[in-house]
C-alpha cells in the first residue's frame, strides 16, 4: 500500500526543452581487446536509444553527444540552445572520470541532471565514500586501501574479506574469487587486480547477509522507491557483472561471463526493516549530497543494514534495478526519465 501511492507525490511539470543527452557508449572493439567487464560502466546503443525515446516522449527535443574529447567543443558550440544536459556519462579514464561532464557543464554554465562533480568523484572512490559515511555515523563495512602488493593487512580486519577495485562500479573487477579466506589468497587477488586494471584496490569486511538496493529520486523531499533484494545461488555470494543480452552476439564465446542475476522487487521485508533500510539510504543520499537520483547498495551485518556504495549515475536501461523499482511504484520508464529532468530543472529554476 505504501508504494502504490508513492507516485501521487511526484511533481509533473509541463516542460518542452532542448536536452543534450551525454553518454559514453560501448564500442565493438571493447568486447575483444580488454577485460570484458571494462564495459560495465558504459551504455549500449539500446540503452541510449531508450533514454532518448523517453525524453522525446516528454515533448523534448534531444541531441545526443558522446562524452569524449570532442564533448567540450560541442557543448560550448550549442550552449545557447541547450536548456539542460541529461548526464549518464561515466567518463573514459582517470579516477574522477564521472566528474568531467558535470565540471564542464559548471564551467560553461549549462544546467545538468544528477549530482555534481564533487559528489560523483567521492562516490566513485569507495574509500572516500566510506570515510564520509563513517563520519556521519552511517554503518558501512570496515576497510583498507591497498596501493601496493607489499601492503600488509590491518589486523583490525578479519577473514572473510572481499577485494574490489577502488574507483570502479557495476561489479567491475568482481568474480567468484573476490571473497577471500586467507592471506595467501588475498595477496594473489590484490596482485591480480592491480596488474589487470592498474589501480589501487579496497579490501573490506565481507558481510554474508541479505543484499538490497534502494533507488532514490528527488531533492527537498526525496522519494524512496521499493526496495530490491538480490538473490544468490549456492555458488555465488555477491553480484557479478554480466554483459547485456544485445551484446552477446559480438562477444567471443570464450569471453562470455555466465552470470544470471536474480532479484525480487519489492523485497520481502517487514515494516521495521523496510523503515531502517530507507532511513539509512536517505541518510547516505544526504551525506554524499546526491541530487535528483541515485541507487544505493546495502548488505545486512546481523540486524544492521550497511551501505556498500552509492551509484549517483545508476544503470538506467529499462531492465536495470532502478527502473524496475520505479515500475513497482507505478512509475513508467518514460515518467522516471522525465522526472529526473524535472527535479533538476526545478533546482536550476528553469
Amino acid at each position: 500500500m505504501y508504494y502504490r501511492y508513492l507516485y501521487i507525490l511526484i511533481p509533473a511539470y509541463c516542460m518542452k526543452m532542448k536536452i543534450a543527452l551525454l553518454y559514453n557508449g560501448i564500442k565493438r572493439d571493447m568486447l575483444t581487446k580488454q577485460p570484458l567487464d571494462a564495459i560495465a560502466e558504459l551504455d549500449s546503443q539500446e540503452t541510449i536509444d531508450y533514454v532518448r525515446a523517453a525524453l522525446v516522449s516528454g515533448g523534448n527535443e534531444v541531441v545526443v553527444i558522446e562524452a569524449d574529447g570532442d564533448a567540450c567543443a560541442k557543448l560550448k558550440e550549442g550552449k545557447r540552445e541547450i536548456d539542460i544536459v541529461f548526464n549518464i556519462a561515466e567518463g573514459l579514464r582517470g579516477e574522477s572520470r564521472e566528474s568531467y561532464i558535470p565540471a564542464l557543464c559548471d564551467l560553461l554554465g549549462i544546467p545538468y541532471t544528477g549530482s555534481g562533480a564533487l559528489t560523483l568523484g567521492m562516490c566513485l572512490n569507495k574509500a572516500r565514500t566510506k570515510e564520509t559515511l563513517t563520519y556521519y555515523g552511517i554503518p558501512t563495512p570496515t576497510f583498507q586501501v591497498f596501493r601496493s602488493g607489499e601492503d600488509e593487512l590491518d589486523r583490525a580486519l578479519t577473514f572473510p574479506l572481499i577485494v574490489k577495485l577502488l574507483h570502479e562500479g557495476s561489479q567491475m573487477g568482481l568474480s567468484r574469487d573476490s571473497i577471500i579466506y586467507s592471506e595467501e589468497d588475498l595477496s594473489a587477488r590484490v596482485a591480480y587486480l592491480m596488474r589487470e586494471y592498474e589501480e589501487p584496490v579496497i579490501v573490506e569486511e565481507f558481510l554474508d547477509g541479505r543484499e538490497f538496493t534502494v533507488g532514490i529520486v528527488g531533492n527537498e523531499v526525496p522519494l524512496v522507491l521499493p526496495i530490491v533484494e538480490a538473490l544468490f545461488g549456492h555458488d555465488q555470494k555477491t553480484r557479478l557483472f554480466a554483459p547485456d543480452d544485445p551484446l552477446l552476439p559480438y562477444i567471443p564465446k570464450d569471453r562470455v561471463i555466465n552470470v544470471k542475476e536474480r532479484s525480487v522487487c519489492p523485497a520481502d521485508v517487514d515494516d521495521e526493516l523496510r523503515r531502517t533500510i530507507e532511513e539509512i539510504a536517505l541518510n547516505a543520499y544526504s551525506a554524499l549530497d546526491c541530487k535528483d537520483w541515485c541507487r544505493i547498495d546495502l548488505r545486512m551485518n546481523g540486524d544492521v543494514p550497511n551501505v556498500l556504495e552509492l551509484n549517483p549515475i545508476a544503470g538506467i536501461d529499462p531492465s536495470y534495478l532502478l527502473p524496475r523499482a520505479a515500475r513497482a511504484a507505478g512509475i513508467s520508464y518514460e515518467r522516471l526519465v522525465n522526472m529526473i529532468v524535472e527535479f533538476a530543472a526545478k533546482r536550476y529554476g528553469l
